[in-house]
């Protein structure tokens, strides 16, 4: 909890920690645009439990616990959550 960044992406809050570690949850918010990323992070572990092997817990500041991952960890996360997006956009 020393030094995190926030970048703005696309009007969206991505939280990094001090060492770089990308928020999950926010990336998925930002890439995706859903408004309930949790939910699309709870498939994909479910799915896709190996994705866990790369994510650490992380509280940021007045926060709880988040999973963040690395940039590898984030690759990995990304490529299976290309493969939902149709899924999850289709109404």
């Amino acid at each position: 909890m020393g030094n995190d960044v926030i970048m703005d992406l696309d009007n969206v809050a991505v939280r990094f920690t001090s060492e770089g570690k990308i928020s999950i949850i926010d990336a998925i918010r930002a890439v995706s645009g859903f408004e309930h990323p949790w939910t699309v992070w709870e498939t994909l572990k479910t799915d896709h439990p190996e994705i866990l092997d790369h994510c650490d817990a992380y509280s940021f500041q007045a926060h709880g616990s988040v999973p963040v991952v690395n940039s590898e960890g984030w690759e990995k996360i990304l490529m299976v959550l290309l493969e939902y997006l149709p899924d999850l956009c289709s109404p």
